[in-house]
């Protein structure tokens, strides 16, 4: 465990980070201009995915797609809608007002991302093309189509249970349980293909450790989009920020939408500053990969300071680390 002064330090931090202003210049931002939960997560993750490298060149980027959004919608009509959002006093949203009318579901159902990524090898970021973009919203649009939401989907493949038929004369035999969602085509459909180490059934997200299921889960929805992770034992850093954020509750930045998963079950995100300062405050070995190992190893400590909720440490340790950055 930690000790005092370490996990005191700790609190502290997170105190001190966790507000209002942290959504200043961080992805998290986007998805606080919708109004709608199927669009706040659904840009939430094409966000999340985008969470890499200088920090002012990506949210320009997100800033062009979001704008993109906005334009599907008649001017006269956002005109109205921002001007209600004015005239009631409505909080002040973090860049622009929400949308509270333009879909980013709607938006992508409708084909907008066929136009805004034509499906070149030009890149869009880094190491991510247009076409590859266009295949991560393609997806996010048939998952939408197929079960509602995101969030109904990711349910969907992390609540089904494995039931071991009585053996036979082949061998004990796996089924897979009923899902407690509510979402259809709980297997893989034809259109998804196979899924990355085999995670398209129950069966294959249960042979990950516990720990990795609920992201193996949102892997699996994913087979072969060169913008999401495949690898659950990788350290998936972009998709445990993305699940801190649907799935911490409390909280003026996460949006706890998921409330069917418990933020005791979410992973430290191995961001470069929370490696770095956990490395620096003994939390782990100063020569620690970037791996899912590491990443439960740090939750598990990070466990014995935040009960129940260990990824508020990422606060902590991500403030500290960028902090620390800037007085350098």
């Amino acid at each position: 465990m930690p000790c005092k002064n370490t996990a005191a330090l700790l609190k502290a931090l997170a105190d001190k980070y966790e507000t209002p202003d942290f959504l200043t210049d961080d992805p998290s931002q986007f998805m606080h201009r919708f109004a709608d939960p199927v669009d706040q997560e659904l840009f939430a993750f094409v966000a999340a995915q985008l969470a890499f490298g200088k920090r002012e060149l990506f949210i320009a980027k997100l800033n062009k797609l979001y704008d993109a959004v906005m334009d599907c919608k008649p001017k006269t009509a956002r005109a109205e809608s921002e001007g209600k959002l004015k005239t009631a006093g409505a909080a002040k949203s973090v860049g622009k007002p929400k949308t509270c009318g333009a879909s980013f579901a709607g938006w992508l159902a409708s084909g907008g991302h066929q136009k805004f990524f034509p499906k070149s090898q030009k890149k869009f970021y880094r190491f991510f093309s247009y076409a590859d973009m266009n295949a991560l919203c393609g997806r996010l649009a048939q998952i939408v189509e197929e079960h509602g939401s995101l969030g109904a989907a990711v349910r969907a493949r992390y609540g089904q249970e494995i039931v071991c038929k009585p053996k036979t004369a082949g061998g004990a035999r796996c089924g897979v349980a009923k899902s407690s969602g509510n979402a259809k085509n709980e297997g893989t459909t034809k259109s998804e293909g196979a899924a990355p180490l085999g995670l398209a059934t129950a069966s294959g997200i249960a042979t990950v450790p516990p720990e990795l299921r609920l992201v193996a889960a949102l892997i699996s929805l994913f087979p072969g989009v060169k913008c999401v992770s495949q690898n659950p034992k990788g350290a998936c850093k972009k998709l445990h920020m993305f699940l801190r954020w649907m799935v911490r509750r409390g909280s003026p930045v996460d949006l706890g939408l998921w409330d069917w998963a418990s933020a005791a079950d979410l992973l430290m995100p191995l961001d470069t500053h929370v490696l770095q300062e956990s490395a620096r405050l003994g939390l782990i070995a100063p020569n620690a990969a970037a791996s899912a190992k590491t990443a439960i190893e740090l939750t598990k400590k990070m466990a014995q300071v935040f009960a129940g909720d260990p990824t508020r440490a990422d606060y902590a340790l991500f403030g500290l680390g960028v902090d620390g950055r800037e007085k350098r």
